[in-house]
């Protein structure tokens, strides 16, 4: 069997700890006893028994042992955890690691070599001798290898943290564009939405437009008639009369009709040009669709400064 010396300080220490066990085991043993010794003197008063009754005389005992011997068991294991702990505690603030074997808790040559120095203990504070044996059946610590492929040359460490360190910063630099480009793409693509939007307007005013343009072009087609009848009247061939006050009715008539054609074409045509160059509406509408077109213009070219190509959009053109 194994063995190991504590030193004396350890020693009394295990010393100490064994008696109070000892005193807690001793202090058990009362307890029980005195639960006999109860029944014993408080239970028994006759010289027979029937077997209910001493049947309901061993559970009530048996009931008062099991409670007794549990609480005893109970405070002994926990003052045990907190000795355990407070081990554990100094040895982490002294940054040592502390492994233990269980197993070796239910040796049974440990178990027998450790009640043969309890039992050669006195209660006098006489020097006692050590437990020798080892209390833990420790196997050796396995030999760490050396990594394989590893350098240990100091430059080539010193490089490898330098790459690493540049490998981080690059991973950094890289999410941050990574967030940049997502931002680009979101603004792009809020651009594009505003560019099919104007795109629509301009297509609406357009189509205004033609509505105005096709107005002026009925009138123009009222123009053209009025001028058709005129030239109509003109290159009309003289019909045949015997009186010459009815020709010169006639040719009066015709003339004055000359007029008054003439005169609905100068009207038509002022019309035309009041529609067409000064009414408000249609100055709006130009103006409108000039700053429209200067946005079309901006936005574009922002799309062309950030590298988004248009395809199939409507060049904007400015109306002077």
């Amino acid at each position: 069997m194994a063995e190991h010396i504590l030193q004396p300080d350890h020693a009394n220490q295990l010393v100490e700890y064994v008696r109070f066990l000892r005193r807690k085991r001793e202090q058990c043993v009362s307890e029980v006893v005195a639960e006999f010794k109860e029944i014993k003197e408080m239970r028994l008063f006759e010289d027979s028994y029937a077997k209910e009754t001493v049947e309901g005389l061993l559970d009530g005992l048996l009931a008062a042992v099991r409670t007794a011997v549990k609480k005893d068991l109970q405070a002994s294991m926990n003052s045990t955890v907190l000795l355990f702990k407070q081990v554990l505690e100094q040895s982490e603030k002294s940054g040592v690691a502390v492994s233990t074997d269980l197993a070796a808790t239910e040796d049974r040559n440990l178990l027998a070599a450790v009640e043969t120095w309890e039992s050669g203990m006195t209660t006098s504070s006489a020097a006692v001798p050590q437990l020798r044996a080892r209390a833990a059946n420790m196997k050796p610590a396995a030999v760490a290898l050396a990594p394989v492929g590893q350098a240990q040359d100091p430059k080539l460490l010193e490089e490898l943290e330098t790459q690493k360190e540049a490998n981080a910063a690059l991973h950094d630099k890289f999410q941050k564009l990574q967030i940049q480009c997502t931002g680009i793409l979101k603004t792009n693509t809020e651009m594009r939405a505003q560019v099919n939007s104007l795109t629509a307007q301009n297509n609406a005013l357009t189509s205004s437009a033609t509505g105005t343009d096709e107005s002026v072009a009925a009138l123009q087609g009222q123009v053209a008639a009025l001028e058709a009848q005129l030239a109509a009247a003109r290159e009309a061939p003289p019909v045949a009369h015997s009186g010459v006050d009815s020709l010169m009715s006639e040719l009066q008539q015709a003339q004055a009709r000359v007029s008054e054609l003439a005169s609905s074409l100068e009207d038509a045509q002022a019309e035309i040009a009041a529609r067409v160059e000064k009414t408000k509406q249609f100055a709006n509408m130009r103006q409108m669709l000039a700053k429209k077109n200067a946005v079309v213009k901006g936005l574009r070219d922002q799309l062309t400064a950030n590298g988004i190509p248009v395809t199939g959009d409507v060049a904007a053109v400015d109306d002077d």
